[in-house]
């Protein structure tokens, strides 16, 4: 029930995670729905077994599939039985996404190592979303970005969704996998929201997993990490973005301070911290990116940002690698 009760207060606005002491709406309006909240509705209504009765398995579309798959578990054996009869193909790839651990450091190094002609990004994260983890910049060459010292460029960044879902969910955490960066927004016309500076786009990749292996060493074909990115697409999530934000944290005590968490995209940090040291670190990726690009860093340029994202679950110190 974890999910339901964390789910359902957004739903009704109340972004706090507050007491669930309401009434169900109309059910006239439960059509009006996606199938998650119906789904959601039913359940707490406790008749999820007729409603689910009542869909045509047949029509049903693939995204709908794999949101009725995060509802087994409260359904009865017989009817849970017959859909995973149903949907065998769709359930072995959401387990397999399900049981994706985080990488071990061979198998980031081999990733790291893997060439694809393309500007690439990688954002470590934490298998414990609510830590900040970190992002890096490769250039086409197959080099990483330094500082001036000689280490390797990098900026903190945070994948923790701010309604506390698994990446299995409408608004969950960052799926691990290999996506593509196109472009930016057209503006930054949502500064509250989003920060500053314009939002970077991320798209998932279109195609068959053997589309997506094009973009992975040959020993990864066979892990699980890369395809919590499969079953986000096919559940129809979307508008991933990398942005900053102009909300602030006031909790000290939050293990990501002073970042804030997002619905789903990765979160850098433009904190102002008791008004004594800014944070700007979209306008450092953003101008990393142009210059890893072979470009001139100005606005003009932003939109022809163009390379792969990688988003990683890797618990080890990057220290440990080598670049």
């Amino acid at each position: 029930m974890n999910y339901l009760k964390t789910f359902l207060p957004y739903i009704f606005g109340n972004k706090k995670g507050k007491s669930l002491e309401f009434s169900l709406p109309d059910r006239a309006l439960w059509s009006t729905l996606s199938l998650e909240e119906q789904l959601t509705f039913h359940t707490l209504a406790h008749d999820l077994d007729s409603f689910v009765s009542t869909l045509d398995f047949k029509t049903l579309p693939k995204k709908d599939i794999f949101h009725l798959l995060n509802f087994l578990p409260f359904l009865k054996q017989s009817l849970k039985q017959k859909l995973e009869t149903q949907f065998a193909e769709e359930l072995l790839l959401f387990h397999e996404a399900l049981n994706a651990n985080a990488l071990s450091k061979k198998s980031v190094q081999e990733l790291l190592n893997f060439k694809t002609e393309k500007m690439a990004v990688f954002a470590f994260l934490h298998r414990d979303r609510t830590r900040p983890g970190v992002l890096a910049v490769r250039k086409r060459d197959g080099t990483f970005m330094a500082k001036g010292d000689g280490s390797v460029w990098s900026i903190p960044i945070l994948g923790l969704s701010s309604r506390g879902l698994s990446f299995n969910h409408s608004n969950g955490c960052t799926p691990m996998g290999v996506y593509t960066l196109d472009s930016v927004m057209p503006e930054p016309n949502k500064p509250y929201e989003f920060g500053k500076y314009r939002r970077l786009i991320v798209n998932f990749i279109p195609g068959l997993e053997s589309t997506l292996n094009h973009y992975l060493p040959e020993t990864h074909h066979s892990l699980l990490w890369w395809k919590q990115s499969v079953v986000g697409r096919e559940m129809g999530r979307s508008l991933l973005r990398i942005h900053g934000t102009g909300r602030t944290n006031r909790n000290f005590f939050t293990p990501y301070y002073p970042f804030v968490p997002t619905s789903g995209c990765l979160a850098t940090n433009e904190a102002s911290v008791l008004g004594l040291k800014e944070y700007h670190d979209q306008r450092l990726l953003l101008d990393v990116l142009m210059k890893a690009s072979g470009l001139e860093p100005s606005y003009e340029n932003e939109s022809k940002i163009h390379g792969l994202l990688y988003v990683v679950e890797f618990d080890d110190s990057l220290t440990s690698l080598y670049f």
